[in-house]
């Protein structure tokens, strides 16, 4: 456990379950699981927490995890031939670092906590796993992805 971390009460651990139970049935990609799915999703993520200006993903690094936004807003932000290009800021129910654990590529962007930032974390192999039982979320993953990819290619050309 990192300096200055401490465990979490069983209260709040109740509440960080409770949260993410709703953001996942709310998120436009997890909405269409079934409840077991659901669980199974849940079951696997872990919490974690950062302080404004953390960096929560850095560009370049393997995409082993993607992350939803439980709590606070973070900038998501990439490098262009013109310099350092902000992409978007996404607070709670976001989803970041979808592209590299779909595509198994590399981070295309850096995501930095602008606020204090809880986030449940999702393992690649876990998130393949489900998108390989349940399809239909895996096409939405999928038009998420190439969806900012067109963003991102549009703002590069367009700076």
């Amino acid at each position: 456990m990192p300096s200055g971390a401490r465990s979490l009460s069983r209260e709040e651990v109740d509440a960080l379950e409770r949260d993410m139970e709703e953001i996942v049935a709310k998120s436009h990609l997890f909405k269409s699981l079934d409840e077991s799915a659901r669980k199974e999703l849940l079951e696997s993520a872990f919490v974690m927490m950062y302080e404004p200006g953390d960096m929560l993903l850095r560009e370049g690094d393997p995409g082993e995890t993607m992350l939803l936004v439980m709590e606070g807003t973070v900038r998501v932000h990439t490098h262009s031939p013109q310099g350092e290009l902000q992409l978007a800021e996404l607070g709670r129910g976001a989803c970041v670092g979808e592209v590299s654990v779909v595509m198994g590529s590399p981070r295309t962007a850096t995501v930095e906590a602008l606020t204090g930032v809880t986030c449940a974390v999702l393992a690649q192999h876990r998130v393949q796993r489900i998108l390989d039982a349940h399809p239909r979320v895996r096409l939405l993953l999928e038009a998420l992805v190439e969806g900012r990819a067109r963003q991102t290619l549009e703002r590069i050309l367009g700076s």
